[in-house]
């Protein structure tokens, strides 16, 4: 479907102003693009869109240099609404849509949203081969009168909130500066699956849940976690990766609830990744692993409990 058919089908049938990206993560840059693209909105009576590509662009143009995505489409529009953005559009980038110059772009988000006003990031480009740079949106902007937002970057201690400083956070286990850069803890929602029972027959049954292969993993370890499920909201201790203690095996999330014995196979739930407590190991013994796992119960117990408590969770 031409991008001139998806905006109309989509279209909110009001003047917009209009921000585009893939927001892969959401994360606190991303948010600062919506707060002002709802501040424009809202100064010139228009609506707030985020256009978002249902796949990174990257995913088509290399191939080769696609990289795991921080979290799945239902969950990036549930985010961006959840930030005040009135209208998520959906987009699919394909070759129809990479091979439009950026005046063409621009024109057709004119004629199909009414657009009023184009909200961009530091150094964000338009069109094919990144030909609508901040200068000719500008001249742009002028030549057809809107109004161009340009937003500058969300940052951490020096450091610029972009979706591939939060996979190299993860991919190295921390958590602390992936949730300060999100703005919100990292999470994973999965459904669980009937493992091998080894957790149970260790005295810690484990939630198995099989990780979907296009997205983002932090590092192997073990985790303090928030788990919610149907029921409520649990402290867990969680492992990611191969169980190299049984001579490993397929790389899988495991988090053990506290205080939960509740069958969960085939319901869906969501881990949340606060801290790493450790690395993954290999143990001489099954008793110096279950020592252990003890251990990292009583860590995250120590870490998140009284939290948990305040906020009267489970």
């Amino acid at each position: 479907m031409s991008l001139q058919s998806q905006l109309k089908a989509a279209s909110p049938g009001r003047p917009g102003v209009v921000t585009v990206g893939t927001f892969d993560g959401v994360h606190i840059g991303h948010a600062r693009l919506f707060e002002a693209t709802i501040e424009l909105a809202r100064t010139t009576g228009a609506d707030s869109i985020a256009i978002t590509f249902k796949y990174p662009p990257r995913e088509l143009l290399d191939p080769a240099r696609s990289v795991p995505h921080l979290g799945p489409l239902n969950e990036r529009v549930v985010l961006i609404k959840g930030l005040g953005i009135d209208h998520v559009i959906e987009v699919d980038f394909d070759h129809q849509i990479r091979n439009i110059g950026a005046d063409d772009f621009v024109h057709i988000l004119i004629a199909e949203l009414d657009m009023k006003g184009l909200v961009l990031g530091p150094g964000a480009t338009v069109g094919h081969d990144r030909g609508g740079d901040e200068a000719r949106m500008k001249a742009l902007s002028e030549d057809l009168g809107f109004e161009l937002r340009v937003v500058q970057p969300a940052k951490v201690s020096g450091v610029a909130a972009r979706s591939s400083t939060i996979r190299a956070a993860l991919s190295s286990g921390d958590m602390a500066t992936t949730s300060e850069l999100l703005g919100r803890t990292f999470s994973i929602t999965g459904t669980v699956t009937e493992g091998d029972r080894r957790g149970r027959t260790l005295g810690f049954p484990t939630a198995n849940i099989k990780p979907d292969p296009s997205g983002v993993i932090p590092a192997d370890g073990i985790y303090a976690c928030y788990v919610t499920t149907d029921s409520g909201r649990y402290l867990a201790s969680t492992s990611i990766g191969v169980r190299p203690t049984f001579d490993n095996g397929p790389r899988i999330i495991e988090p053990f609830l506290l205080d939960f014995d509740d069958d969960l196979y085939g319901q869906q739930i969501t881990v949340e990744f606060v801290k790493r407590l450790r690395g993954e190991e290999r143990f001489d013994s099954v008793d110096a692993l279950i020592v252990q796992m003890n251990n990292d119960v009583s860590d995250t117990r120590q870490l998140l409990g009284a939290a948990h408590q305040q906020s009267g969770s489970r």
